[in-house]
């Protein structure tokens, strides 16, 4: 029984470590393909998801922020995406530890009670209508804003991602860390790979739960050991080779017709949400 475990604490970590290493390279080749969002300037897409980013923090009916999904999913479709694929990275995650958080409202909140789940007074607690359509609506809210986040990354290459947000004005020092924090999670990910492959390749027999303890530890301390020696090397061969914290790279021209008339569009949906809100 500890050889199984040994292995599934191994074939676990390695398969966790791939799943997302080919996360990482689905969502580059997703930029890549021939869809509606894909073709669109990464400065346009910026504003439009923050756009509608700010409306669905204003959006107070469920009706209008269903409207702003459909919209959402028609994007992802128009843009080649695997749609169950798109629902299932959203709502399997985040919306849940939400729900989670703002769970408590649903009795807390004053309104006309729709379940009574204990009445024994002086203590009486139900589930109100107006906590639960707080619940609902928050997290549609954090399930809409997350789409938007996803949908923008999964049509837009890293790298086009953080030019676009250098010309848009983001502070320097932010863009440079982002792009270099995305490149080191992939050779982290590639040493700890490594690491749990020799193990496994090496492991012979039974390991106590105690010794994979002290192996994980030890792993962890080899890891932060060599991504801070790794660190300070290419920090020392960009300056040999002239880098003076900016980050230089081809710009991206004027924009085309078809970015001006989905900025348009953007702004249109936004303001046409707002008014259906109200």
């Amino acid at each position: 029984m500890a050889a199984k475990d040994g292995g599934d604490f191994v074939a676990k970590t390695l398969a966790g470590i791939t799943g997302a290493l080919e996360r990482a390279v689905f969502n580059e080749e997703q930029a890549r393909l021939p869809g509606l969002l894909q073709g669109i300037d990464p400065r346009v897409k910026i504003i439009g998801a923050i756009l509608l980013l700010l409306v669905t923090g204003l959006i107070h009916h469920l009706e209008t922020m269903g409207a702003l999904y459909a919209v959402i999913l028609l994007l992802a479709s128009a843009s080649r995406l695997p749609l169950w694929g798109f629902v299932r990275r959203v709502w399997f995650g985040i919306p849940i530890f939400a729900a989670v958080v703002v769970f408590p409202s649903l009795f807390l909140l004053p309104g006309r009670p729709l379940l009574v789940l204990l009445d024994l007074p002086p203590v009486w607690l139900s589930v109100t209508d107006n906590g639960l359509a707080s619940v609902v609506l928050f997290v549609a809210r954090v399930g809409t804003s997350v789409s938007l986040a996803l949908l923008l990354v999964s049509t837009t290459r890293w790298t086009d991602l953080v030019r676009a947000m250098r010309v848009l004005k983001v502070p320097e020092s932010f863009a440079v860390v982002l792009g270099m924090t995305y490149r080191y999670l992939f050779l982290l990910l590639r040493a700890a790979d490594n690491l749990f492959l020799a193990r496994a390749s090496r492991t012979v027999g039974a390991s106590s739960g105690g010794e994979r303890r002290r192996w994980a530890a030890a792993a962890t301390g080899t890891l932060m050991s060599r991504s801070v020696k790794m660190s300070g090397d290419v920090l020392l061969a960009m300056r040999a080779r002239g880098f003076d914290g900016e980050i230089r790279s081809k710009g991206f021209g004027r924009l085309r017709d078809e970015d001006r008339l989905m900025l348009v569009m953007g702004v249109v949906l936004a303001s046409a949400l707002l008014l259906a809100d109200r």
